[in-house]
């Protein structure tokens, strides 16, 4: 029950931390126009996904005895829950905004622009399990993950593909602090702290939890963290399902796929010795499958809402092999 209670006290903790965050970095990227450049746009990604990267960070130094594969857990965690839960929300949204008049179909509209995001995420993400199987070439491929977000980012902003924060809400903290850049940056400070301390809590309730009930601490990791880490930008993604704005719903849950996809496999790879269970493996099929589906209707540009609907059966699926057959 303790370690229950601590596990809740975490993801509370985190999950406010990640709103005050988002929120926050959103303003200030508004307010500092970081969108109309090439630095913003390659930050505004790595900004919003800090709170999973703090996990991760305090998973692997923690010295908590499964430290590492909650580490590596949450990497895979995003992607898998973008895939199958959140696309699966996205698809719900847009019927039920259709349903009561504010789409004029159920059908999401998207722009052949996310194309090439999709494309690097199919191709690259299933290559994250090549070092796995060869393990004297795990430095190299960090370094060649690495060198691909670099690439993906020059690719970007010579096609000024790249997504902008043009427009912010303003920070929470201005209830308190009237000027809204003096609260961001406090709202910004307060969350980094809360981020770290809620991390603490969650890494060693999914530990003892995990050992407790004899469940993989990736499999459990895998799917918790990234389940409350991963709700802003699925609340944002909903919203915009919901009301027809198409291309930045997916475009949102996309953004930080690719991140998962290149830059934090590249961490992971450096500073981890990258042994993968069956947890993994099974959320990269998902990945993978669900971001081919998708690639096929992006490219006709229309994406039936049922379709976004089947990485429900994902998640499900897999939460019923950790939480009851204990795989």
């Amino acid at each position: 029950m303790h370690a229950l209670a601590e596990l809740f006290f975490g993801m509370v903790v985190v999950f406010v931390a990640a709103f005050l965050f988002v929120n926050a970095i959103e303003y200030l990227g508004c307010r500092l126009r970081l969108g109309g450049s090439f630095v913003g746009a390659t930050l505004a990604p790595l900004f919003t996904s800090l709170p999973e990267l703090t996990v991760f960070l305090v998973a692997v130094f923690s010295g908590v005895e499964s430290g590492e594969e909650i580490g590596i857990g949450t990497i895979f965690g995003q992607p898998f829950m973008a895939s199958s839960l959140s696309y699966g929300l996205v698809g719900i949204a847009a019927f039920i905004g259709y349903y009561l008049g504010r789409r004029d179909n159920a059908t999401l509209e998207i722009d052949r622009s996310l194309i090439l995001p999709y494309v690097f995420i199919t191709i690259l993400f299933p290559l994250t399990l090549v070092p796995a199987f060869l393990p004297s070439t795990r430095h190299l491929f960090g370094i060649f993950f690495l060198g691909t977000f670099v690439f993906y980012m020059w690719v970007m902003y010579a096609r000024r593909k790249a997504g902008s924060i043009e427009d912010a809400e303003i920070p929470y903290f201005c209830k308190v602090v009237p000027h809204p850049f003096a609260s961001g940056i406090i709202q910004l400070v307060a969350a980094v702290f809360l981020l770290y301390y809620g991390s603490e809590s969650l890494v060693s309730a999914v530990d003892t939890i995990a050992r407790g009930a004899g469940i993989s601490p990736m499999g459990l990791a895998l799917i918790i963290i990234p389940a409350t880490t991963a709700i802003p930008e699925t609340a944002s993604a909903l919203i915009w399902g919901y009301r027809g704005r198409d291309t930045l719903s997916l475009g949102s849950l996309v953004g930080e796929k690719i991140l998962y996809s290149t830059f934090y496999p590249g961490i992971g790879l450096l500073i981890t010795s990258w042994t993968l269970d069956i947890h993994v493996y099974l959320s990269v099929l998902t990945t993978t499958l669900v971001s081919f589906i998708l690639l096929y209707f992006i490219s006709k540009e229309r994406v039936p809402w049922y379709w976004l609907c089947t990485g429900l059966f994902f998640f499900v699926g897999y939460a019923v092999l950790v939480f009851m057959f204990h795989i």
